[in-house]
């Protein structure tokens, strides 16, 4: 008797433990927003909406007058026009037959995105929600009807109501597009790819299980019960990391112009803005590509788990990086596992697979912190900490 109450007060020693290191670690995460909210508001820009614009200026004279690199402005209007990347820089706009209105279009674009109020807005929400997810949420047996509810919540104050940006995948699009000044908001972008970085080491994609508008809007769509047996088919990961791997090896090509940018006389060209689903909060700015196969891409979403995460987003690629990192994660106790397999068969990806594998720790199939092995296990062997 003595020995089971010295067990129950160990672990409840450590599971303090563990409950106090996640909320230091949450509170680091909030310490860097609230220092990174200072920059932001500091770093916008004070003319914004105010567009310095003439048909005498050159694209160099416009650019510097409304502090945005060249480069950011000749991206946006090469969605249309490629051509534009091979027009003199030091001549009048007029005689280059870029018309006033398609520069000031393209800085409206590039302002609209800097709202730092809505950013900070969103950075200080998430960091609330993945706490109460992680400390609440995924310490509960009954976590399916919990998550259904707050996917649904995700999806509509995330997306919706806060809009496309910031975003996971831009976070990281940015910060190579700001190595090929293609991108202004240095402060911004940096901070934006650490938040999300600090976000995937706090939990394995923690954040892209629970906290991402676009990956909350395919889970949802998946959830509905169309058809049964595509909760039994996973897509081998074998496959999916290496779609986003050649993905992401085409983007860096052909942004900077060597490998097969090289091959085919290409530089400057952003792959991800031609497959940016998270558009689909801020209709009016998607691309032609995206709305072509936006149909293709919401059918998709019904019959594979999150296929945007796992095909495309290359958030989703760096954070399974993470994951051999993250402070959080599946864990099983092998004194109650009982090989029955019922966490393999629930698991919408083959990461339990790969977890009860005890041949390999490292770099295994995406495990989505979604906790319905949690749920599933009869023996309670499973825990997320």
């Amino acid at each position: 008797m003595v020995g089971r109450f010295e067990y129950i007060k160990n672990r409840k020693k450590v599971e303090g433990q563990i409950v106090r290191k996640n909320i230091l670690i949450l509170s680091s995460i909030a310490l860097s927003i609230f220092i990174a909210s200072m920059f932001l508001l500091r770093d916008s820009r004070e003319l914004q909406g105010m567009n310095i614009v003439s048909p005498e200026m050159t694209l160099k004279q416009i650019a510097k007058e409304n502090n945005v690199p060249l480069k950011e402005i000749l991206h946006i209007l090469g969605h249309e026009n490629r051509s534009v990347w091979e027009m003199p820089r030091n001549k009048p706009i007029k005689n280059l037959g870029i018309h006033k209105e398609a520069i000031e279009e393209a800085l409206a674009h590039i302002n609209e995105e800097e709202t730092p109020v809505r950013d900070i807005l969103k950075y200080v929400l998430w960091v609330i929600m993945l706490g109460f997810i992680l400390l609440v949420v995924l310490k509960r047996d009954n976590i399916r009807k919990i998550r259904t509810i707050l996917l649904l919540f995700v999806v509509a104050v995330f997306g919706v109501f806060l809009g496309a940006t910031p975003n996971p995948m831009e976070s990281v699009v940015k910060t190579f597009k700001l190595l090929n000044n293609m991108e202004g908001g240095t402060v911004g972008v940096l901070i934006s790819l650490l938040i999300f970085t600090l976000f995937s080491l706090l939990g394995a994609k923690l954040f892209c299980s629970w906290g991402c508008h676009l990956g909350a809007l395919q889970e949802s769509l998946f959830n509905i019960p169309v058809f049964k047996r595509k909760y039994s088919w996973k897509v081998p990961f074998a496959l999916s990391i290496s779609i986003r791997v050649f993905i992401f090896g085409a983007f860096v090509m052909l942004l900077f112009g060597f490998g097969l940018g090289v091959i085919h006389g290409i530089k400057n060209y952003v792959v991800y803005h031609h497959v940016n689903f998270f558009k689909i909060f801020n209709f009016h700015d998607i691309a032609k590509i995206t709305l072509l196969s936006l149909p293709l891409f919401i059918a998709a979403s019904f019959f594979v788990f999150r296929p945007f995460c796992q095909f495309i987003c290359p958030l989703g690629l760096y954070s399974w990086v993470l994951e051999n990192f993250a402070v959080n994660k599946i864990t099983i106790d092998p004194d109650k596992c009982t090989q029955c397999q019922q966490c393999v068969e629930v698991c919408p990806t083959e990461a339990m697979k790969g977890i009860l594998n005890k041949r390999r720790k490292y770099f295994l199939p995406d495990c989505w912190s979604c906790g319905k092995c949690i749920e599933q296990c009869p023996t309670k062997a499973i825990a997320y900490k």
